[in-house]
C-alpha cells in the first residue's frame, strides 16, 4: 500500500497526486509562509501556507512565470475565502478575505500558527482524466471546472496534525482555484 496522497491537483485534463517524498523537492505540504503582504488587512492571526507547488511537478506553471504556486489559506478564519495575487515568490496582494478577523479558537484551540512542513513528490505518472472523475473524490466540487488548475486538500490523516478537529470526520476539502495567467488563487473549504 502506497503512501496517503495530500494534495491533489486538476490542469488540462490531467490528475496530479501528491505524496509525502523522503528528501527535500520543488513542492511541498505546510510549512512557514515567507511572503509579505499588501492589499486587504487581516488578523491579527496568520494565514497558513497549505502547500507550495513547484513548475517542475506542474510545467504550466513555467508557463505562466510561476517557480512556485504557494496555496493559502486563513485557518484561523471561520468560513474563510481568501483571493490572492502572486507578484513574487515572496510579495502576495491580498485581493479579498472574508472575513477579515481570525478568532483565538478556530479550527479548534490552540491551533499552531504553521502546518507541519512535509516534501512531496508525485506518487505517480499524472494521468489523463475528466474534470467530473477529478471533482467525484471530493464533496461539492464546483462545476464546470472553475480555473486553468484546481487543487484540493483533503483532511490529512499522517502530518501529525488535524486539520480541522471533529470536522476531519465531515470530508472537509480546502480547494484552491487557480487562474495562471492573472496568477491569482481563490481559496475556500467545502463539507459534505
Amino acid at each position: 500500500m502506497g503512501r496517503e496522497t495530500l494534495v491533489f491537483g486538476f490542469h488540462d485534463q490531467t490528475l496530479y497526486k501528491f505524496e509525502q517524498a523522503d528528501k527535500r523537492t520543488v513542492s511541498y505540504f505546510g510549512g512557514p509562509l515567507w511572503a509579505d503582504f499588501t492589499g486587504k488587512s487581516f488578523g491579527p492571526k496568520p494565514l497558513h501556507q497549505v502547500a507550495c507547488l513547484g513548475q517542475l511537478h506542474i510545467r504550466a506553471l513555467g508557463r505562466h512565470r510561476l517557480t512556485e504556486l504557494p496555496l493559502i489559506f486563513g485557518m484561523h478564519y471561520s468560513g474563510c475565502e481568501l483571493s490572492y495575487r502572486i507578484e513574487t515568490r515572496r510579495k502576495i496582494e491580498i485581493l479579498r478575505i472574508e472575513p477579515a478577523s481570525s478568532l483565538d479558537d478556530w479550527p479548534y484551540p490552540n491551533f499552531p500558527p504553521l502546518l507541519p512542513f512535509v516534501p512531496l513528490r508525485l506518487e505517480d505518472i499524472p494521468r489523463s482524466e475528466s474534470y467530473d472523475e477529478f471533482a467525484q473524490r471530493f464533496p461539492n466540487m464546483p462545476y464546470p471546472q472553475p480555473t486553468e488548475l484546481v487543487v484540493a486538500v483533503p483532511p490529512p490523516a499522517t502530518v501529525g496534525l488535524s486539520l480541522w478537529e471533529d470536522g476531519d470526520l465531515n470530508d472537509v476539502t480546502i480547494v484552491f482555484e487557480c487562474d495562471l495567467q492573472k496568477q491569482q488563487v481563490k481559496s475556500y473549504a467545502m463539507t459534505s
